[in-house]
């Protein structure tokens, strides 16, 4: 983001108060006008925190009294609305409440409000949906090349890290346990894994598989396998920038693995890959439930490697 911005630039709020993956989606539009735009973002962490680089400031939705924008009267004294132009709001909000609130404490500033995600009909991936409506609020997006761009580079990283360490990162976690395959089928992945880029193994949990933390220490307790739980910003940062390889589901760490240039390998097992899928210059989708063998096959194919 440019320091030096002049009078006429413009100044925009963006509220997004989603999870990981869904607030990175706003990356590519972002990414593409941040040195045109002055930008707030609204929104939870740790996603807002990836985005940093890009945005005047941070907004964390949990604190401040963003909640009350939702009441007949919203507290606007005390909401510490940044100084813009225009705010788009990306908030589920069918009965208009924040819009009204948005609209009674910023008197005359225009408020663009759309809903956070594209109509069910509409066959639109995630990130191109929030890059058109941000067109549609008077930002300088094109839509279309800020998703080729995300496609070709990682966004969210600026010098190549070095991938020479053979570490495969594998999360068999996400935000929704229908996306996920079983325990069982990582087991097998794992204990059956002789790939020789598999020499070191991270095994990521977070907070959504607190359940499993037990269960996959037991029964991996006999392979050369690290497991990390709920790792901080700085740590996962770490580990997905020196990953030679990345294997999850269709959850927010994968998005971040895939626009970081991690070669991505994303499971969707229920999700919709021309909505959801991981935007990253390395990034492989197998869609609907594969058994090892299929996984193996393509982890094969990403990395070059050849397994009798």
């Amino acid at each position: 983001m440019s320091n030096g911005v002049n009078a006429d630039t413009l100044k925009a709020l963006i509220i997004r108060p989603s999870a990981l993956g869904d607030t990175l989606l706003l990356t590519p539009a972002i990414h593409q006008i941040a040195d045109k735009v002055e930008l707030a973002l609204l929104g939870r962490r740790p996603g807002i925190d990836f985005l940093r680089p890009f945005l005047k400031s941070c907004l964390d939705y949990e604190k401040g009294g963003w909640h009350t924008l939702f009441l007949e009267e919203p507290n606007c004294r005390n909401i510490p609305f940044p100084e813009v132009d225009r705010v788009i709001s990306f908030v589920s909000d069918p009965a208009g409440k924040v819009r009204k609130g948005l609209q009674k404490c910023l008197k005359h500033i225009p408020v663009f409000s759309f809903p956070p995600f594209p109509p069910e009909q509409e066959k639109i991936h995630v990130a191109l949906y929030l890059a058109s409506c941000l067109k549609k609020s008077g930002l300088p997006v094109n839509p279309e090349k800020a998703i080729e761009e995300a496609g070709r580079r990682a966004l969210l990283t600026k010098n190549k890290p070095s991938r020479s360490g053979g570490l495969t990162v594998l999360h068999p976690g996400s935000g929704s346990r229908k996306k996920n395959y079983p325990p069982e089928f990582w087991f097998d992945l794992i204990r059956g894994s002789d790939l020789e880029m598999f020499h070191k193994r991270v095994l990521l949990l977070g907070d959504a598989e607190e359940e499993w933390h037990e269960i996959f220490a037991k029964e991996l307790s006999g392979e050369e396998i690290e497991i990390v739980i709920s790792p901080n910003i700085d740590r996962l940062l770490s580990l997905l920038k020196e990953a030679s390889f990345y294997l999850g589901h269709d959850s927010g760490i994968t998005h971040l693995a895939a626009m970081l240039g991690t070669p991505t390998i994303a499971l969707f097992k229920n999700s919709y890959p021309l909505q959801w899928a991981p935007l990253g210059p390395d990034v492989t989708v197998i869609a609907g439930v594969r058994p090892p063998a299929v996984i193996y096959k393509k982890i094969r194919e990403k990395l070059g490697v050849y397994i009798t």
